[in-house]
């Protein structure tokens, strides 16, 4: 295996990626997946799978032949297939296909933070050339997988793929959908219950682009309970749509603005609990800091994270609330915790490619928290009297005022905003960085009228 991925980048980055590559399929999405290519199309001739996996998708449907490509060895090699198909040990990117009749499968989702930087200039390199679109940096592996998909069809052919549902509005993948939109290609996306695949925490779906009708339609979907599927007015499911996406460098000097969470490398060692930091001897203030890396121990009425509540709701209750400081030469102590963690426990892109695997640069301190995913109407804020770094899926709202910081938390409360934003995992959805910057562009509560 390494062999065919020695220009991706060092050993640890590939592995990382390749561990995170294997999801199984399951059958009964394999076979809705093809019930949907029999419905758009009679005959199938060649088909094409760029993630193959050990090849199940080729164990069901109707077609001439299948072609699955899959980069594990000891997956392609151990698989059983039919006699009109055949796996390929090599890279997906390796090959120049361009007489698929179908491009079918479940490409691999792995994070930009773990996509091997060699990896990825070839990746890259390939698409650009055969399609012309630049893929973001911030593209997770399934992106590259589907543009692949689409410039190797015939151009009356079909991608049937299993894709985040997500894909229909994130910033990222916006190259993509205009890429699309300009072929005037037809769009049929099909969101799966979350059931679907279980300890997956991202909304799936069979998303199909037909390269034969070139109307310039997207048509969305929603599976019911009974495995039926009901017709949605948008991605979201309403007439509102979709909360616009504003970029950062539109956002004046010194306005109100939201900025994501911080991403350490891993939370596991480098955010710590009560009892780990006074097991470790670290202490606050000079080893570590407060943070935040979810509100949902929080109850819907506490407005203010003062220190009480942290410590209540945080310190007592053993959940990692202790960041470690990176902005000063760590004390005796700090030194003593960081060497003496395991290289396993810190095996992420991220890490790996740092100077020093735990320095990362310390975030500043909000005047307001704010959870990005959430199940109701609304995400959960709180005030940050506690001072707190937020990290992971908590972002921070910076540059308000006490006044406008009391106007923001009620305003999230007044917008209907479960309509407006995309399904993302489990029942949640999830307010991007930029969507909620665009809220406060707007003047949610009037923040953005008072700076």
């Amino acid at each position: 295996m390494f062999r065919l991925t020695r220009d991706w980048g060092d050993r640890d980055s590939v592995s990382l990626y390749l561990d995170r590559c294997q999801i199984d399929t399951p059958l009964s999405v394999i076979d809705a997946t093809w019930a949907h290519v029999e419905r758009l199309r009679d005959a199938v001739g060649k088909v094409v799978d760029f993630g193959a996996g050990d090849g199940r998708f080729a164990k069901a449907g109707m077609y001439r032949t299948y072609v699955g490509f899959e980069i594990d060895e000891e997956r392609s090699t151990s698989a059983c297939l039919p006699s009109t198909a055949k796996l390929l040990n090599r890279c997906a990117f390796s090959d120049r296909i361009v007489d698929a009749d179908l491009c079918i499968g479940n490409p691999p989702y792995v994070r930009n933070q773990d996509l091997p930087s060699g990896w990825r200039e070839q990746a890259s390199h390939v698409l650009r050339r055969r399609t012309g679109v630049s893929v973001s940096g911030l593209a997770n592996a399934w992106q590259y997988f589907f543009l692949l998909a689409l410039a190797s069809l015939k151009d009356d052919g079909l991608s049937v793929l299993l894709l985040p549902f997500e894909w229909v509005s994130r910033p990222s993948a916006r190259a993509l959908r205009d890429y699309i939109r300009v072929n005037r290609w037809n769009v049929q996306v099909y969101r799966l219950a979350d059931a679907k695949f279980s300890g997956v925490l991202t909304t799936s779906s069979i998303t199909i682009v037909d390269k034969a009708c070139k109307d310039g339609v997207w048509s969305y979907y929603e599976e019911t309970a009974d495995g039926r599927y009901r017709t949605l007015s948008s991605p979201t499911g309403s007439q509102a749509g979709v909360i616009e996406y504003l970029r950062g460098r539109d956002i004046p000097a010194g306005a109100p603005r939201a900025i994501r969470g911080l991403s350490p490398g891993t939370q596991k060692v480098l955010t710590l609990t009560e009892g780990e930091r006074v097991r470790s001897g670290l202490r606050i203030g000079c080893d570590v800091v407060p943070c935040v890396t979810s509100l949902r121990n929080l109850q819907p009425d506490v407005a203010e994270l003062d220190s009480v509540a942290f410590r209540h709701h945080y310190r007592q209750r053993g959940h990692k609330c202790w960041l470690i400081r990176t902005d000063r030469a760590p004390t005796a102590a700090l030194r003593s915790y960081l060497d003496a963690i395991p290289e396993s426990e810190y095996q992420t892109a991220t890490c790996l490619e740092r100077g020093e695997w735990w320095r990362f640069n310390m975030p500043p301190v909000p005047r307001v928290l704010v959870a990005q995913s959430f199940n109701g109407e609304y995400p959960k804020g709180v005030v940050n009297r506690v001072r707190a770094r937020a990290v992971g899926g908590v972002c921070g709202i910076y540059n308000v005022t006490d006044d406008q910081v009391l106007r923001l938390l009620d305003g999230l409360k007044t917008l209907e905003l479960g309509n407006r934003v995309v399904a993302y995992s489990n029942g949640f959805r999830k307010l991007e960085i930029n969507q909620l910057n665009t809220l406060l562009r707007q003047g949610l509560a009037s923040v953005a009228t008072d700076a």
